[in-house]
């Protein structure tokens, strides 16, 4: 991970073998920004470890990846399997992922839910319905190298906190910086809000297609 954020976490970067939640405010894209970082940490260091270059894979359900993003955060291409699932499908699809345990790291967007009458009913039942599924996937993942990041909206409403490793809550200070705060960790290693230098890359206006995207 980058200096600023690997400096804040427990024992410098985020478990393995485990559920790790990433909520920022109207999932603004800072989850996904953390997560493929830690995508292309993860592929240096099987490179550098003289391994293949580690897999990754990302679940994409609202089509929202472009390539020359991904490649400006020096994740392969080549070694990123790209799915995208219909929306009520997600769930079924990120068990089969996880249940393949050949992914140093894996993604899920689970913010977005198009489709109900009520948003915040939508929401109450969406993040209900995670709380299994996040258990079944930190079963499939205990004692393999694998980090699986699920990414939600802060503001979703929940009648529990999810069974997770653990649970970065984000908060956008300007395109340079972000407010971090550790929310949730299995050894309660919770942390006050610590603002950091962060950057994403420049919004890309023409979508490129992602080679091996299904």
């Amino acid at each position: 991970m980058s200096p600023p954020l690997s400096g804040i976490l427990p024992e410098g970067g985020f478990p393995r073998g485990g559920v790790v939640e990433i909520s920022s405010p109207a999932n603004l894209g800072h989850g996904v920004s953390i997560a493929l970082a830690a995508c292309a940490a993860s592929q240096e260091e099987s490179v550098r470890a003289g391994r293949d270059k580690a897999w990754c894979a990302f679940l994409d359900p609202d089509h929202t990846l472009f390539a020359p993003a991904l490649q400006e955060r020096g994740v392969s291409l080549d070694r990123l399997l790209v799915v995208r699932p219909p929306r009520h499908l997600l769930s079924r699809v990120a068990a089969q992922v996880a249940a393949a345990r050949i992914f140093s790291v894996i993604v899920i967007d689970v913010s977005s839910v198009p489709g109900a009458s009520s948003r915040e009913q939508l929401r109450f039942e969406s993040m209900e319905a995670w709380s299994t599924v996040t258990r079944r996937l930190a079963l499939s993942l205990e004692k393999t190298p694998t980090t699986l990041f699920l990414l939600t909206r802060a503001e979703a409403h929940r009648p529990l906190s999810l069974p997770v490793a653990m649970r970065l809550e984000l908060e956008n200070v300007d395109p340079h910086r972000l407010v971090v705060r550790i929310a949730k960790d299995k050894f309660g290693r919770v942390t006050s809000p610590r603002q950091i230098a962060w950057t994403r890359p420049d919004k890309v206006l023409r979508s490129l297609p992602l080679e091996g995207a299904r």
